[in-house]
């Protein structure tokens, strides 16, 4: 056959046609006697080979005439066979076309090449076959796959596809499934893929052939969607950059690397954030002049601290500046931002506001292991609540970010995978956030620090704020992988640091006086603590005239107060005795019975016990009065009455009602039985305390 010089016309397709439609009328057993017409047989081949569509066509209109399905596919697989076979014996098919020799700026390999069967056509798009026809046509541009990636979490392969548009280089990165189906592949033509439903299965052929051919010279790298600590902390991802230690696996061969591949662009941007500009001298040298605030140089060390949560076994926590507007919060924090890349408020930052919803903070989280997450003006959070209750959000990302894992969802199959993760939020506001709300659960999970974090706002202190958000501006990146390479450089010594810790944790938190919650808050405070050490090691341009245990002792103190006063049962405590002093004169006692004053339900708000003397012993409320009162003030009964109790401020006796206690009723004697009632006691102790 001289296939290479002829070209399938009108006229043979329609002579074709008109024989084979003529033997399937005649003939029941339709295949064997097409394959023993060698004529017919001949012509359907070369007809193929010229335009396989359009003889693929022909032979799928016989079912009309009756001719099955798989009578129908069995003859083109003879036809293909054949096909496959006589172009296997012509040089021009089985060569080789190296993609180089042709577009010498290809993104590929130098030895590779177009499967067998395809070409570049003269504008150096791609068909297929031997001819040229608008069946053949594969991609009007070049299309290549450039690399795979594999997410080391979760197993799932991605390609990357390039093409050359208009001079111009272009590439998308899909997983590997959307370029094996139509329906899905159709899509990437948002993305300027030359590909449409009627090239979708040219292009889905081609690719797959492209792969087995240049299997060999396609880039395969191992890929995560989590920035920080990869899989058993081998290596460490910031942003882009993959970190690993001086000594890795010498049986390995090379060292491993790891790439990120975000999810989505919202990861993409967050990521991107995570890289240095400017100088490192210039950064350290601002430092180094404002370790005479000791609330900004222990949010730097804080924030430094984050990579060595998981070697610590330190779970997360939150750290937090609250104070009035304009004194300098935002930027505190934007300073220690600065250790690992962008410290600004916009889109190509990791540094966010507190304008974001829920799905969105667990999703940032959710890609943090063992970096920073950074949310500013927690009144932002109101944005995101109809009911304009920012103390909710807040709260519930306290707790998100404690718990180490992403909010459980489910899914039309199951349940979506949800994600762990280790970091340290800082976060400002006006007002501390546990304020917002009265949920005792989040107290020891915040380290709040309530004051202006540069001692006072006047013009010397908007000198070094004007300082601090210009030379960051310029000036970022820098600390945070400088740590991050000494922690990986001394794995050897991760043991004993945290030996280090276990010891600073115990040192902090052994004291009889202690709440539970200031000894959780010990355990975060021990962590930096530790970490101070290991950080001047690392960065050891920073300033050492400055006692380490006079910064701790400063911060520590306040951070006890703080949490002292955010006790959940020291605030519901305040919150009763003024209600009590307010309302003295509904407080029953035994003098109002001796007045003739009858208690009656609705009247009073609880009773004063005395002993003989007339001493004071405790003023018990009723369970409505008190429930209404706490509820008013967004306190939990349960959890309210539970904290008094385990300080030993209610009276409770063997015939009470859970936490209440069985209280007579002065003035209800009959028969010398006096009535009784069940109230919440709290102690004179507890009234009188000035705690």
């Amino acid at each position: 056959m001289d296939i290479e010089n002829c070209a399938v016309t009108d006229d043979a397709l329609s002579l074709l046609e008109e024989e084979i439609k003529a033997l399937a009328s005649k003939s029941k057993d339709f295949p064997a006697s097409f394959i023993s017409n060698k004529e017919l047989f001949r012509k359907a081949v070369e007809c193929f080979m010229k335009s396989g569509i359009n003889v693929e066509g022909i032979f799928r209109s016989l079912k009309t005439q009756g001719v099955t399905k798989s009578d129908i596919s069995e003859s083109l697989r003879y036809i293909k066979k054949e096909a496959k076979e006589s172009a296997s014996r012509i040089p021009s098919a089985t060569m080789k076309v190296r993609i180089k020799d042709h577009i010498q700026n290809a993104p590929v390999a130098d030895d590779a090449t177009l499967p067998v069967g395809y070409k570049f056509t003269a504008n150096c798009g791609i068909s297929v076959g031997l001819y040229d026809g608008p069946d053949s046509n594969v991609s009007s541009y070049p299309l290549f796959i450039t690399c795979i990636k594999h997410n080391k979490l979760t197993n799932i392969e991605y390609v990357t596809l390039a093409w050359i548009a208009d001079g111009a280089h272009r590439s998308v990165t899909v997983e590997r499934k959307i370029i094996a189906k139509k329906s899905q592949i159709v899509d990437l033509a948002s993305y300027g893929l030359p590909i449409t439903s009627t090239n979708a299965d040219n292009i889905i052929d081609y690719l797959f052939a492209y792969e087995n051919t240049n299997a060999h010279c396609i880039d395969k790298v191992e890929a995560t969607h989590k920035l920080g600590w990869t899989p058993n902390m081998e290596g460490f991802l910031w942003g882009h950059q993959f970190f690993l230690g001086q000594n890795p696996d010498p049986t390995s061969g090379k060292k491993p690397v790891i790439e990120f591949w975000g999810r989505d662009q919202g990861d993409e941007q967050i990521a991107d954030g995570f890289r240095s500009g400017g100088s490192y001298d210039t950064w350290i040298s601002l430092v180094n002049d404002v370790f005479e605030f000791p609330d900004v140089i222990f949010l730097l060390y804080a924030s430094l601290t984050s990579p060595l949560l998981p070697i610590f076994g330190v779970k997360n926590f939150s750290l937090e500046l609250s104070n009035q507007s304009s004194s300098g919060k935002t930027t505190a924090m934007l300073l220690g931002a600065s250790c690992w890349g962008v410290p600004e408020l916009h889109a190509s930052s990791f540094v966010n506001t507190w304008n974001a919803t829920p799905v969105w903070i667990g999703r940032a989280a959710s890609i943090l292991n063992g970096l920073p997450l950074y949310l500013d003006d927690t009144k932002l959070a109101k944005a995101q609540d109809r009911r304009g209750r920012d103390g909710d959000l807040v709260t519930n990302t306290i707790y998100l970010i404690a718990s180490g894992r992403d909010k459980a969802r489910g899914t039309l199959q199951g349940t979506e995978r949800t994600e762990p993760f280790r970091t340290i939020l800082f976060s400002t506001g006006e007002s501390p956030s546990l304020d917002l709300s009265n949920d005792g659960g989040s107290r020891g999970r915040l380290i709040d620090f309530w004051g202006n974090p540069f001692l006072k706002t006047d013009k010397d202190s908007k000198v070094i704020v004007d300082r601090i958000n210009r030379t960051t501006q310029e000036n970022y990146g820098h600390a945070g992988p400088r740590v991050v390479q000494f922690i990986l450089d001394h794995r050897d010594q991760w043991p004993l640091w945290k030996e280090a810790y276990q010891e600073a944790n115990d040192l902090l938190t052994q004291t009889e006086s202690m709440s539970p919650i200031e000894m959780r808050l010990g355990e975060y405070f021990a962590a930096i603590a530790t970490a101070i050490v290991i950080i001047h090691a690392a960065l050891p341009e920073l300033r050492r005239d400055k006692p380490v245990k006079e910064l701790l002792a400063s911060v520590w103190s306040r951070a006890r107060k703080e949490a002292r006063e955010a006790d959940i049962g020291q605030r519901a405590l305040q919150l009763v005795r003024e209600f009590i002093i307010n309302r003295n004169d509904k407080i029953y006692t035994a003098e109002m019975a001796s007045q003739g004053v009858l208690w009656k339900e609705g009247d009073f708000i609880g009773i004063k016990e005395v002993d003989e003397s007339g001493n004071l012993i405790s003023v018990g409320l009723t369970t409505d009065v008190l429930k209404e009162l706490l509820k008013r003030n967004d306190f939990k009964l349960l959890e309210t009455v539970r904290s008094w109790s385990s300080k030993g401020w209610l009276l409770r006796n063997g015939s009470s009602d859970g936490y209440q206690r069985q209280v007579c009723i002065p003035g209800t004697s009959e028969k010398s039985i006096m009535g009784k009632k069940n109230l919440y006691c709290l102690t004179k102790e507890a009234l009188l305390s000035e705690e």
